[in-house]
């Protein structure tokens, strides 16, 4: 009589195949996701463009950017990436270089803004009667200042303006790949040109309102994304509005009421002393509403811009972090 035993191996866990990638779903969540927050970017027909409206565009930007990162980080790439990838860091680049030449514009403004606050404290009304004529020479001489250059043609300090930076990236944006979404190199080259239509659209806008540059790099979106309705006609709306008002609004505004303070300091010698009075502490309340407004949206938009130079900064590191690890693996030996 034999003994038999059972034997005890350890069973080998079942290889389960993990599902192909849908590379088509993934596009679209990106796409449903772009749609989304750029239906709340909608200008009013004929609105003027705004501080608050740059900076719910620089938002969206940072947005666009987040969503692409992340798509971006969970693609099993070939070498055949490599000069889309290489493209994408370019850009970025760009970008960055664009963030910091803005930068350098608000706080230019800023310190423009300093003079302005100083006309109001030597017109502040008081009961006293007409401010001391040296507090009027003194207060037209700072208006004058702020009338004679345009600040947004100020770019100073940087390699390249930015206009420049702008068309280099209109000029990099090639073609949309088309067709079925099949592979992973075909959803980056996707997904890269999709960010660098709405890098160059909206990066266009804030050179435009900001610089006083009227002419922008024309952007088509193609009927391959399903945002492109929504962005060609906020692009046609935006680019109508912008040949109109070279400015953005709340610095236009300035503007027009330092010209009517320094008018009204004009026009003193000639009314009598209540109507030019009045005249005067009109025009000194109007232009510090305008300065309050102007000052709340360059801070504002300065906020959004530092964020996206730290979204792209990331990005453009991720995407660098990703490409050593895999010239790293490709070096290993097989084992």
């Amino acid at each position: 009589m034999f003994l038999t035993q059972v034997p005890r191996f350890p069973s080998f866990p079942k290889k389960h195949s993990l599902p192909p990638v849908r590379y088509d779903v993934v596009a679209r969540s990106f796409d449903d996701a772009i749609l989304r927050r750029l239906k709340a970017l909608n200008q009013p027909a004929s609105a003027p463009i705004g501080l608050s409206w740059l900076s719910l565009a620089i938002d969206f930007l940072s947005f666009a950017h987040t969503e692409a990162r992340t798509l971006l980080s969970n693609l099993h790439l070939s070498p055949d990436s490599d000069d889309s990838l290489a493209g994408y860091l370019d850009g970025a680049l760009k970008l960055l270089d664009l963030c910091n030449s803005i930068t350098s514009l608000i706080e230019r403004l800023r310190l423009r803004r300093l003079s302005i606050n100083f006309v109001l404290q030597l017109l502040a009304p008081s009961d006293s009667g007409f401010p001391a004529p040296e507090k009027l020479r003194r207060a037209r001489d700072s208006l004058s200042d702020w009338e004679k250059p345009s600040v947004g043609l100020e770019k100073r300090g940087f390699r390249s303006s930015p206009e420049d930076l702008i068309r280099d990236l209109a000029a990099g944006l090639g073609d949309a790949p088309r067709g079925k979404i099949s592979s992973a190199d075909k959803l980056l080259r996707r997904t890269i040109h999709a960010l660098g239509l709405l890098t160059v659209f909206f990066g266009g806008v804030l050179v435009s309102a900001l610089y006083g540059s009227p002419k922008m790099a024309a952007v088509r979106v193609p009927a391959e994304f399903s945002w492109a309705d929504s962005f060609n006609a906020l692009e046609s709306s935006v680019s109508t509005e912008l040949t109109r008002r070279f400015l953005v609004k709340e610095l236009d505004d300035v503007g027009t009421r330092t010209r009517e303070v320094r008018e009204a300091i004009d026009g003193m010698a000639e009314a009598e002393e209540d109507k030019g009075r009045e005249r005067l502490n009109g025009a000194v309340g109007e232009l510090k509403i305008a300065t309050e407004v102007f000052s709340e949206g360059l801070d504002r938009l300065s906020n959004g811009v530092n964020g996206m130079f730290q979204t792209v900064l990331c990005s453009r590191g991720g995407v660098i972090e990703n490409v050593r690890v895999g010239q790293r693996k490709e070096k290993q030996p097989p084992k």
